[in-house]
């Protein structure tokens, strides 16, 4: 089955680019409206999450999300096999120099960052100009959730290793952030999923709570390693990738106990995806059932958040 799937893979990537584009589009409308994939799941988040919209807007705006969704598709099956120069060809970097910075003090950095745009194809840019950066450059890493079945474990892995990026299952974290920290790596946090309530903090996200891994805040008071946001768009030509990394999250200090911190630095980061995903709302992850769990009846409300805005943050169409 490995086998089919680098067939798959290989074969993807010698179509035209032009190719590509439009079959991701036409895999966004069969997803959109012949299969209806999570239809009430995207419809029901994006309601709740811009109740301002009304019907026609809200229209649009599913529209563009299944449009995204199968573009990204389909940049997938090509990503495992693309020449590096063809990737890097496609990205546009800007704001490189802070993450640059941050891994400087030689303790490795966090990279903090969405589902949102082709991340995967960022990362791994991201990694390329990261192993050419300085005069032995820096590895890159990702903490991932495992994939339940080999094939699907097999697939991951094939996305991210040939370009040079390794896999740091969730479970088996801690020894080995420690270890990629003391190689001044990059590790990346993906923090948009929905964990259970032992596994994360609840913060605000969009208005409502959402149970938000706590790991990032606790590891980067607990190292003093720099938090550096990264946010990846696809441009409107539905060809280029935009990656744009941000000035460091501080760690802040607050109330009488590191669990108040914890869940106060991690609203900081949530706050700061939020305000990336509300620059470009369509190419966010809608699919995933971010506030499926539910905080206890009578549990202490999640922190207010500060207004949801970015260092530096732009409109997406300047």
């Amino acid at each position: 089955m490995t086998v089919l799937v680098d067939i798959v893979f290989w074969t993807w990537e010698k179509f035209p680019l032009w190719f590509r584009v439009r079959s991701g589009m036409v895999v966004g409308w069969l997803l959109r409206c012949v299969f209806r994939f999570r239809r009430d799941v995207v419809e029901g988040q994006v309601q709740a999450s811009f109740p301002e919209l009304d019907g026609c807007e809200r229209g649009a705006m599913i529209r563009d999300v299944y449009r995204h969704l199968g573009l990204l598709l389909t940049e997938l099956f090509a990503l495992p096999t693309i020449p590096r120069d063809t990737l890097l060809s496609l990205c546009c970097f800007e704001g490189l120099e802070h993450l640059l910075a941050a891994l400087s003090e030689g303790k490795g950095a966090f990279v903090l960052a969405a589902h949102s745009g082709n991340w995967e194809l960022g990362l791994v840019a991201s990694a390329y100009q990261l192993a050419g950066s300085g005069n032995e450059g820096h590895p890159t890493h990702i903490i991932v959730k495992e994939i339940k079945g080999r094939v699907g474990n097999y697939a991951s892995r094939r996305l991210r290793e040939p370009h040079g990026v390794s896999l740091i299952p969730r479970k088996q974290a801690l020894r080995r952030i420690k270890g990629a920290l003391a190689d001044g790596a990059a590790v990346g946090f993906v923090l948009d999923q929905n964990m259970t309530s032992d596994e994360g903090v609840f913060v605000d996200f969009f208005g409502r709570p959402a149970c938000t891994m706590s790991g990032l805040a606790l590891l980067s008071q607990r190292y003093h390693v720099p938090v550096v946001p990264a946010c990846f768009r696809r441009d409107p030509d539905l060809r280029r990738h935009h990656i744009r990394f941000l000035p460091p999250i501080e760690w802040e200090n607050v109330g009488d106990s590191l669990e108040q911190s914890i869940v106060h630095n991690t609203q900081r980061y949530t706050g700061c995806l939020e305000s990336m995903i509300r620059a470009c709302p369509a190419q966010w992850l809608w699919i995933h059932r971010r506030w499926k769990t539910k905080p206890a009846p009578g549990s202490v409300p999640v922190p207010t958040p500060e207004p949801a805005s970015s260092p530096d943050e732009r409109p997406e169409n300047d």
